[in-house]
């Protein structure tokens, strides 16, 4: 594999929204009508965070392919 620092910081803003969604899950329980939309949204923001996460790992993947070739010096 290429040499690459992975990036290990998680954003306050993420970890703040899985909290939310994880209390939203947890209302849910009740079946009011506030929690079944806290629940879409927890949904929706969780899948939001996962596309994030896929995001970066494929930025991640292409930096070390670059870094990779620029340290082979490969074109």
């Amino acid at each position: 594999m290429w040499p690459f620092a992975r990036r290990s910081h998680v954003s306050t803003e993420s970890e703040t929204a899985k909290r939310d969604a994880e209390s939203s899950l947890n209302e849910a329980h009740a079946r009011t009508p506030e929690s079944e939309a806290k629940l879409t949204e927890s949904r929706r923001v969780k899948e939001q965070i996962r596309a994030h996460n896929r995001a970066n790992a494929y930025s991640d993947f292409i930096e070390g392919v670059v870094l990779g070739r620029l340290n082979d010096g490969r074109p």
